[in-house]
Order: structure tokens, then sequence, then C-alpha cells
């Protein structure tokens, strides 16, 4: 704890650069389906994920296109009683 600033950027600096090399020593170890499968599985999240965002987009912009063409038929049909004499 009686540590300065520099020291301390010091050791983290030298904890990192040792679990980067740990880390990239483990990499070896996987075997190559396994980073495939990893690509594979990530490519994938990131299309349903895609597919998720365009039905979204789809669905509130066809329900938007519904509730205009429902008010313009609202509108024309109000002119319309307007125009019709009261009895």
């Amino acid at each position: 704890m009686g540590q300065t600033q520099a020291a301390a950027v010091a050791d983290i600096d030298l904890t990192r650069r040792r679990l980067d090399s740990e880390l990239e020593e483990l990499a070896t170890y996987l075997p190559p389906t396994t980073a495939w499968m990893k690509r594979g599985a990530t490519i994938a999240a990131g299309v349903v994920a895609g597919l998720a965002l365009l039905t979204f987009t789809l669905r509130r912009w066809r329900e938007g296109r519904t509730d205009r063409h429902l008010r313009a038929i609202e509108d024309r049909l109000a002119r319309m009683e307007e125009r019709l004499p009261r009895r």
C-alpha cells in the first residue's frame, strides 16, 4: 500500500503483460476447430441479432403504415359526414 503512483503503474503494467502472455500460451492449446466454432457462434449471434432488429423495424413500419391508412379513412368519413344533411 505504501507504493508511489509510478510503482503502482509499473506493477499493473507488469501484471498485464504477464496475463497477456499466459493467454497467448493458453490459446496455443486450443484445437483449431474450437477457434472456428467460436468464430461461427459469433457470426451466428450477429446474424440473429440483425434479423431481430430487422423484424422489429419492419413490424413497427407496417404498424405505422396501417395506422396512417386508418386515420386517412376516418378523416374521409368525417368529411363525408359533414356534407350529409342533418336530420
